[in-house]
């Protein structure tokens, strides 16, 4: 028979005896299945992910009639849609957690803020450098006033109770770096001499599962730039001083897992992110790289000596788009969502760890330092990432040496950074990244909220009505600016198309310093309002924003030449 040509449709009485006999079986088999009782088909379902859930309801009219009533299986699909996991069985019953994810959904997707609440500027000052941390909630800050060392722990507004609480320890120690983990009760702070405390966040004292509070007691001196990061039982440290060195240690234990100082860490590490508890991707500044790590096979409860970059080879080595001769990179930056332990048990879902975005922001320079590039910022899904650990195929090398245009065109998204003002860390949670972007219109803000998550049902619900709640939703820009006076509104696009940067091209007085055209199309809702620019004396009318999984952090920026803080605002959503 010629390829082109199909075989005749068979009737019934055409098959096989053998053929209908399997058949009627089938047929057998399907309707006692739906003969069930109603709760045993329910309980069934209920194993299933919410994936094979959504394809049951497409099964047949009985199937999708009883998933349509059962108010645990709808929850378990948009859980899924949402990318979200269910919170402690303490909290609210299913249907209303059912009705908050909804919306909370519909608030997020128009920028819809149930209210909004100015925070006690003397509390909540991110004074640069001091260090600050948004987390779970809570957010902490250190200040140093006539010399008093004081962190200020705030406890953020939420839907249900909007009034903050404010609380205050005073610290007989100078502190460069902080993260926590509220879901441990954990604070790790970085004293001046590079010596890392593992305390209690409720008393600030040693933590009673650190088997040795302070690590490193031996410090290490002059740093420069630092970054701390937990991820569930460990703490990774990047830092500068007079080399770069990178170290993982098992808080619980006190051992080192990971060492990297100068000769044994050929990267020049300028970030880190953890990916998964034991999956981690550095920023390699030297050849511009994102390297992809697994430490699975490696013992991180007590070895008897840490691993050293040398003797962990990577998983993956993701080359960014090519750079002209002349050029290199001078800033390359990595931001991502702090994976917790647990579930936050005042929270009725939180996001799925083990899908966040991953934003990489980059600049570049000629050698002779005469011209600059337009400073860029790239995000690419944590998933795709981790998909680099993966064993590699029969005669694959390791690591895995992946081009740009192998991977950069459909998984991640590089665009210039049209940005204003100073910005602030943990402005990225779970897939939602939030800006402050340019624009003409004078006393006002322009928020911009980008979210990676574009399950078709989720742009189904931001492009369905041209009015949502308290906010009128509109289709271009141009409306959006128009009349900023008149009633809320709120421009969401959704972004399926591919960004394109010329190469060798310039963009007022900065220049795009690649090889070729860099093309990216990891899609995207793009969700945009404009808020009023409250006119207080000597604070800017421009903003930074922070974010987490219910509100919007604002932090207004004092006058000019200073980097204090002295106005702050939450929007709960």
């Amino acid at each position: 028979m010629p390829a082109s040509i199909s075989p005749p449709l068979r009737t019934v009485c055409e098959y096989s005896p053998e053929d209908s006999r399997a058949l009627r079986r089938h047929d057998i088999t399907t309707k006692a299945f739906l003969d069930l009782p109603r709760e045993l088909l329910v309980e069934m379902l209920k194993l299933l992910d919410y994936r094979e859930i959504t394809r049951c309801r497409r099964v047949c009219s009985t199937l999708n009639a009883l998933i349509d009533a059962n108010t645990t299986l709808l929850y378990r699909i948009e859980l899924g849609i949402e990318g979200l996991i269910d919170g402690p069985a303490s909290g609210p019953c299913t249907s209303e957690r059912l009705s908050q994810l909804l919306e909370r959904r519909n608030r997020w997707l128009t920028l819809d803020w149930s209210h909004v609440l100015p925070l006690t500027p003397q509390e909540v000052i991110p004074q640069s450098p001091l260090p600050y941390e948004l987390q779970g909630g809570t957010f902490l800050n250190i200040r140093n006033l006539a010399g008093q060392i004081t962190i200020n722990q705030t406890l953020l507004p939420t839907g249900l109770n909007p009034n903050p609480e404010y609380s205050h320890h005073v610290l007989d120690m100078k502190v460069l770096d902080i993260t926590t983990d509220p879901t441990q009760d954990l604070i790790a702070l970085l004293d001046v001499f590079g010596r890392v405390h593992v305390w209690s966040l409720s008393t600030y004292t040693a933590h009673p599962k650190a088997a040795h509070p302070l690590l490193r007691p031996e410090g290490v001196a002059n740093l420069l730039i630092t970054s701390v990061y937990i991820a569930h039982d460990l703490i990774a440290l990047v830092e500068w001083s007079e080399c770069v060195h990178v170290t993982i240690w098992n808080w619980q234990t006190g051992r080192e897992i990971l060492v990297g100082i100068e000769s044994s860490l050929p990267y020049l590490t300028t970030g880190l992110a953890f990916l998964s508890p034991r999956i981690f991707v550095l920023a390699d500044a030297s050849r511009g790289e994102l390297v992809v790590f697994s430490l699975e096979a490696v013992d991180c409860l007590s070895p008897t000596f840490p691993q050293t970059f040398r003797m962990l080879k990577p998983c993956a080595r993701l080359q960014l788009p090519r750079i002209d001769r002349g050029w290199h990179i001078s800033h390359f930056q990595l931001d991502s969502t702090p994976l917790l332990s647990h579930l936050p048990r005042t929270r009725p879902f939180s996001a799925a760890p083990d899908a966040h975005i991953v934003v990489f922001t980059m600049q570049y320079v000629t050698h002779n330092h005469r011209r600059m590039s337009s400073r860029y910022m790239g995000f690419v899904n944590s998933t795709h990432l981790r998909s680099y650990t993966t064993p590699c195929a029969e005669g694959e090398s390791w690591p895995k040496i992946v081009p740009w245009a192998q991977w950069g065109p459909k998984n991640a998204r590089v665009m210039t950074r049209y940005i204003v003002g100073a910005a602030f860390a943990r402005y990225v949670h779970g897939q939602k990244v939030v800006y402050s972007r340019a624009h003409q219109i004078p006393d006002r803000q322009l928020i911009s909220v980008y979210d990676f998550n574009v399950h078709p049902k989720r742009i189904a619900a931001a492009t369905r009505t041209p009015t949502a709640g308290g906010v009128e939703i509109v289709q271009t820009e141009e409306q959006l600016l128009d009349d900023p006076a008149g009633r809320a509104r709120t421009l969401v696009e959704v972004v399926d198309w591919p960004t394109v940067i010329k190469r060798d091209s310039q963009e007022a007085l900065q220049y795009h310093p690649f090889v070729e055209d860099v093309e990216s199309g990891l899609p995207y809702i793009e969700i945009s309002r404009l808020v009023e620019a409250r006119d207080e004396a000597g604070v800017k009318k421009t903003a930074s924003y922070m974010m987490d999984d219910e509100r919007l952090i604002e932090l207004r920026l004092h006058g000019e030449g200073e980097t204090s803080t002295d106005s702050v605002q939450v929007y709960t959503l």
